[in-house]
């Protein structure tokens, strides 16, 4: 009968070390799906973040400029209205702007006005586009579309003669020495030859290079501001009339 004990006893024994162990077993089994679960979602949640980074960078534009119609001359012309006789209206000889021209942190960086005639303004300027890959990726030089404004002028007088723009230096001191400030000068330097050479362009990573204008018809008292995408262009948009009193 003891042998028996025994044997039953070590049987409960084994039995416990082995319920024991299946319990320590499930339990750090469990504690190991939860870590990995828990992994898994701090995966998934960084990689929708980085998602939602690269869509914003995408997207993102940033003014470069500001533009306020000052003032304008007309004179007065007749035009035929009909049978019921002539009626006068107003042609805009003269439209005087004041531009003022931004940094990245929209402080002002330089502002001049110029009359120009007519009333419809062109703005020119050289524009530097790169791939989409390296805009979403916040590529440290190439995550932005790169512009020079260049001159201003209207539908009545030809490019040749437009107003420069004044820009101080073209890129600004203090960030010409930063590796992105020298990338930009360089960029500038060999803008045409970037434009007509698709090795060069690729070697810096260019997608389009090319002078951009954009224009509108203006009137007195009317402000916009010039707008550049992060993968696109320029955009002249007007600032709502509420702000302009702002």
């Amino acid at each position: 009968m003891a042998a028996i004990a025994r044997t039953i006893l070590t049987s409960l024994a084994a039995c416990a070390v082995l319920l024991v162990a299946y319990f320590l077993y499930s339990q750090h089994a469990e504690e190991r799906r939860i870590a990995e679960l828990e992994a898994l979602r701090q995966e998934m949640e960084q990689r929708v973040a980085e998602k939602e980074a690269m869509l914003r960078r995408l997207s993102r534009t940033r003014r470069v400029a500001h533009i306020e119609v000052v003032d304008q001359a007309f004179s007065p012309s007749s035009e035929v209205a009909g049978a019921n006789g002539s009626s006068n209206t107003a042609v805009i000889e003269s439209t005087t702007i004041r531009f003022i021209e931004l940094d990245d942190d929209g402080a002002e960086l330089a502002r001049q006005e110029m009359t120009i005639p007519g009333g419809v303004l062109f703005i020119d300027a050289w524009t530097v586009k790169f791939s989409q890959e390296d805009v979403a990726a916040g590529h440290p030089l190439r995550g932005r579309t790169l512009v020079l404004l260049r001159r201003i002028y209207s539908d009545r007088m030809p490019p040749r003669d437009g107003i420069a723009i004044d820009t101080p230096g073209a890129v600004p001191a203090g960030y010409a020495a930063s590796e992105m400030g020298k990338f930009e000068m360089a960029v500038w330097d060999q803008f045409w030859d970037i434009a007509a050479d698709a090795a060069l362009a690729e070697r810096l990573g260019v997608r389009v290079a090319q002078g951009e204008v954009v224009y509108k018809p203006v009137r007195r008292g009317q402000r916009y501001e010039l707008v550049v995408d992060a993968v696109g262009g320029m955009n002249l948009t007007p600032v709502h009339a509420q702000a302009a009193g702002e």
